[in-house]
């Protein structure tokens, strides 16, 4: 029966691997290895994942920083179905899985790269900017299953010409829940790269096996929009659910979105300043939307501070 590894590094997208019947497969940093593992507390050649004819067996190749099992360092053990596994701290899950289920995983990117050829489709710059942007954090939220997202166009200066979000109350605070959200945005405005993490921890409790891992308080991820190969903004993406994750589909798909919407903005002309809060109260009065003047005060503030350091390096 075929097996599944899901990873899910401190910093990027989880991502998954299938492995074979009939095969042994080497993990670690070693680019030969079968499973590449670009991560510093994992060795060169780290473990070995393999085939007896009935069983997985997990083998420790001396590694440095070991290999965790359900929370118990191990040389050499039998793989049992949804066992966490350790890597010198990088968290993966375990599962045998059948043909059909290969098939389905197969089927399922198939059928999410179809449903983001469409939503690219619906994103035309004769809808208008605003409601361009609303379409774009709409079909990011839902082609990566996220819960609240935003959009940002931002001068170089730091001010900002447009804020479309979705997904939050009027008056969210942003408080040091937001603290990471801010280090992706500053990151993804210094060096133009995508982001994405999740909060995954592996307690040292073997005794209790379904309470091994806390996918945390949930997963972002954020994606520069460019134009002229100059950032000019950003999509940003989250899920605060306990368990949640970004895979790398999800953050292909943002990029692709992001890179799409990205010769789409650059030529329109903005004519003043969007703020849109979607799906807030309509009642409330717009000066009254302190998530917005809250999420432009720091944006901007991050803006300016990377404009400095680039100027002043």
């Amino acid at each position: 029966m075929p097996a599944k590894l899901t990873l899910f590094p401190r910093r990027g997208a989880s991502r998954h691997f299938v492995f074979r019947e009939g095969k042994h497969h080497f993990v670690g940093r070693d680019p030969s290895s079968d499973l590449l593992l670009d991560d510093p507390r994992v060795s060169a050649r780290h473990a070995l994942f393999q085939w007896t004819g009935n069983d997985w067996i997990l083998v420790d190749l001396r590694s440095k920083n070991g290999t965790a099992v359900n929370g118990s360092r191990v040389t050499e053990i039998p793989l049992q179905h949804e066992d966490w596994i350790s890597f010198g701290g990088l968290v993966g899950r375990f599962e045998r899985i059948s043909e059909e289920k290969v098939e389905r995983l197969l089927a399922e990117r198939a059928s999410r790269l179809q449903s983001f050829l469409e939503a690219r489709r619906d994103l035309d710059s004769s809808l208008g900017l605003q409601l361009l942007l609303r379409r774009l954090i709409e079909s990011a939220l839902q082609l990566t299953g996220a819960r609240r997202g935003f959009v940002l166009l931002v001068q170089p200066t730091g001010q900002l010409d447009a804020e479309v979000a979705s997904g939050f109350p009027p008056f969210e605070q942003l408080d040091d829940r937001f603290k990471e959200s801010f280090a992706a945005i500053e990151s993804v405005w210094k060096t133009g790269e995508p982001v994405a993490a999740s909060s995954v921890r592996l307690h040292p409790t073997p005794s209790k096996r379904r309470s091994l891992t806390n996918l945390g308080k949930g997963a972002l991820a954020c994606v520069p929009l460019k134009a002229d190969g100059s950032v000019i903004g950003l999509i940003y993406v989250d899920v605060r659910e306990k368990g949640g994750v970004f895979s790398e589909l999800d953050l292909e798909i943002l990029e692709s979105l992001a890179d799409h919407a990205g010769l789409l903005v650059g030529p329109l002309r903005v004519e003043g300043p969007i703020r849109e809060l979607i799906g807030a109260d309509v009642t409330v009065p717009a000066e009254s939307h302190s998530f917005l003047d809250e999420l432009e005060r720091k944006v901007g503030d991050i803006a300016r501070a990377a404009r400095a350091t680039l100027t002043n390096p």
